[in-house]
């Protein structure tokens, strides 16, 4: 027997001298036991094949020595071997080799010896940082852009060199293709691949792994996770099973979500804590302003694993009958936003006109003193202390001092 690993989740055995093939995938542990799908192709003269020479497709228990000895009679009869072929015996070596390979697992790799090229890149988006490897999640209120906004992105990413794949539980392909043209033009629009998907995530890793793989797909857009969990999204089983099934596909991906009603629905994505500690990073996002043929939307970072919590960013969403137009703004402009802004980054756009005391910054961003003050104190690489001709020390930008 011949036995090769496709990819990471799938394997090939080939038995040359009978013309035989067995295909696993969709491997899994249920109750310590290893399961799968197993395809089984024969070209033996007289056996009941249909389509391309398949013989059989079912899921097994690799982990069981009756289901393997019942599998093989079955085989046996389909196949109308008449003893010919052990089958039996088959499934056996085929059933080890399976084992072996997924307790061996990736091997371990040495940290020190990664070429630099290896470390987790970024690419940043017009201020929105991308981790291709990485999962994100942006999440908030339906009607808030989220997924226009996604679009937009997984267009600048193709410009970036990345290949991204919409996998959509929500709309259908004519209606992103319309928004596409409209954000890039007829001339420009990026080879952005869609996939509907109607099943939760975690029946639909097969079919997505051959897109991934076959159109070699680098980044995908999930939108949205609601829809593609197995289960409540409440509950912890849903997003556990959510985020297995992703990291099966072996690509970075950006996820859309919703959130609650509760007073704080703005801090994590609706559902299990699962869903906002599985993600490196999290994004809310909100409507800032909304006016006939315009739409402003600020995004909070709440959570960052890969670095420092960012900036809130603000971009206004331009529409008119041939174009959707995006343009960032200065998230510290938008009213809608000041008050969601995290207080380090209203001091900075605060202190940009000139140094300012403790009291004056207080006063003009309606705080107490003693948040200012903990604010450069935390912030030592952003604020800075200067004296002044009055005696009063002041506060300023580290950057407009070093200018």
């Amino acid at each position: 027997m011949k036995f090769t690993a496709i990819n990471e989740a799938e394997y090939l055995a080939s038995v040359p001298e009978y013309n035989i093939e067995f295909r696993v995938a969709r491997l899994r542990y249920e109750r310590y036991e290893l399961h799968g799908e197993l395809t089984v192709c024969c070209g033996l003269a007289g056996a009941r094949v249909f389509d391309d020479a398949t013989l059989s497709a079912s899921t097994i228990n690799f982990s069981s020595a009756q289901t393997r000895q019942t599998h093989g009679k079955r085989l046996a009869e389909r196949a109308r071997t008449a003893g010919s072929v052990d089958w039996i015996g088959l499934l056996e070596e085929l059933a080890v080799r399976v084992l072996a390979a997924e307790r061996a697992g990736q091997p371990a790799v040495v940290l020190s010896r990664l070429r630099a090229a290896d470390v987790e890149p970024v690419i940043t988006l017009d201020g929105y940082p991308v981790y291709p490897r990485q999962h994100a999640i942006d999440f908030g209120d339906g009607g808030t852009g989220k997924s226009l906004f996604a679009l937009w992105r997984a267009g600048q990413l193709e410009a970036e060199g990345e290949r991204v794949a919409l996998f959509d539980w929500e709309m259908d392909a004519q209606t992103h293709r319309h928004r596409l043209e409209l954000l890039f033009g007829r001339d420009r629009m990026p080879s952005i691949r869609h996939v509907r998907c109607e099943r939760p995530l975690v029946h639909e890793v097969d079919r997505l792994r051959r897109v991934i793989l076959d159109d070699e797909i680098t980044f995908a857009i999930f939108d949205s996770v609601g829809f593609a969990c197995d289960g409540p999204p409440e509950a912890a089983e849903s997003a556990l099973k959510y985020f297995q099934a992703v990291r099966q596909l072996r690509i970075g991906g950006l996820h859309l979500a919703h959130i609650s009603k509760a007073d704080t629905g703005d801090q994590r994505p609706f559902g299990s804590a699962f869903w906002h500690n599985s993600a490196r990073s999290t994004w809310f996002v909100k409507t800032a302003a909304s006016v006939p043929g315009s739409l402003t939307i600020g995004l909070l970072n709440r959570k960052a694993n890969l670095g420092p919590l960012q900036p809130a960013l603000a971009y206004t969403f331009t529409f008119s009958p041939d174009r959707i137009a995006v343009d960032k703004v200065d998230a510290a402009s938008v009213d809608e936003l000041v008050d969601s802004l995290p207080m380090w980054q209203r001091m900075k756009d605060a202190l940009r006109s000139g140094p300012k005391t403790l009291a004056a910054l207080a006063e003009e961003l309606e705080t107490k003193v003693d948040t200012v003050k903990k604010t450069v104190q935390r912030k030592g690489g952003l604020f800075t202390r200067v004296p002044s001709a009055d005696g009063t020390p002041r506060i300023a930008l580290v950057e407009r001092r070093n200018a």
